[in-house]
């Protein structure tokens, strides 16, 4: 959070400004990611809502065209 001046990273990228609240893995654990400072970053609340419910997403295999 200090590395990132407790600033949400991933609204950096897009040129926002906003108050992080947690620090979050960028890589999750479930696919393979550590908990090395180079893979956490500080977040804001909707960009981790947000990147949560994308990785859920990613674990049901919804979008990926699974055969059934």
């Amino acid at each position: 959070m200090r590395r990132d001046k407790g600033l949400c990273q991933p609204c950096m990228r897009k040129d926002r400004v906003m108050p992080a609240k947690a620090v979050d893995h960028i890589i999750p654990k479930a696919e393979g990611g550590t908990n090395d400072d180079e893979n956490l970053e500080a977040i804001c609340k909707p960009c981790h809502k947000a990147k949560t419910q994308a990785e859920s997403l990613r674990a049901r295999g919804v979008g990926r065209g699974r055969d059934f």
